[in-house]
């Protein structure tokens, strides 16, 4: 996966979270970030590789009933941020 197509997913993925909301997560979307979460790592984007698995933890332990949507809300704000700070042209990390 290129860095275009993962920014790209990730994009879509984080619009559609933030639309829908945390409180019913699908747990292919968990997986799908898992995915990129490996892919990110590969790529050297460690901060990015970082807020995803921050996110994933997260909304795993809403489904399990040990934490709030508010967390899982602050934690997807979070990598939103990262996305739209991160140059569409860098790989590096900022």
């Amino acid at each position: 996966m290129t860095v275009e197509e993962l920014r790209a997913e990730l994009e879509k993925i984080t619009s559609d979270l933030t639309t829908s909301g945390l409180n019913n997560i699908d747990t292919t979307v968990i997986e799908k970030l898992d995915k990129i979460a490996a892919s990110t790592g590969e790529l050297g984007m460690k901060e990015g590789q970082r807020l995803i698995v921050n996110l994933t933890a997260s909304m795993k332990a809403i489904q399990e009933g040990k934490s709030s949507v508010e967390s899982g809300n602050l934690r997807l704000t979070a990598l939103d941020f990262y996305l739209k700070k991160q140059p569409a042209d860098e790989i590096e990390d900022i």
